[in-house]
């Protein structure tokens, strides 16, 4: 979808505006909360999920600490920290790089690809808040509108 002509973009308003930031900030703590609560009887964060997943869609790759950090969507989050309990938790390897020694890399284990299958069978709850409010029409919308907003 093109982006809106610069008259038409004048027309919003500065409440209008301050709105949407509300409301995007307010959607976005309530899918954090709504995360937060589906995962912790998975014993992981949010932040934790996300590195899993990504470690299990490059399986069987491993992947640096900095190309994990770069695919997250919190650029702030600190990866090392989130890889070293993950780690403890045997749901990934980190080991030193072969071409680094100063680098670690990881890779997600099977008792990690498990627990992100069990993970994703169970989403369909956490998805059927979501589908219960938006049709799929309004869903492939506004995931349109959220990325050209990016």
């Amino acid at each position: 979808m093109k982006a809106r002509p610069e008259k038409d973009r004048n027309l919003v308003t500065d409440d209008q505006f301050r709105e949407l930031r509300f409301n995007l900030l307010h959607s976005c703590s309530w899918i954090n909360n709504s995360m937060r609560k589906f995962l912790h009887p998975h014993d992981i964060t949010p932040k934790q999920y996300s590195i899993l997943r990504i470690l299990n869609e490059h399986f069987p790759e491993s992947l640096s600490i900095q190309e994990l950090r770069d695919m997250l969507a919190d650029k702030m989050s600190d990866a090392s920290r989130l890889v070293d309990r993950l780690e403890k938790k045997n749901l990934l390897d980190k080991f030193p790089s072969d071409h680094d020694r100063r680098s670690n890399r990881t890779r997600i284990t099977t008792k990690g690809s498990e627990l992100i299958e069990r993970i994703d069978r169970d989403r369909k709850d956490l998805d059927a808040i979501i589908r219960e409010r938006l049709t799929e029409g309004e869903v492939a919308y506004l995931n349109e509108l959220l990325v050209r907003l990016r």
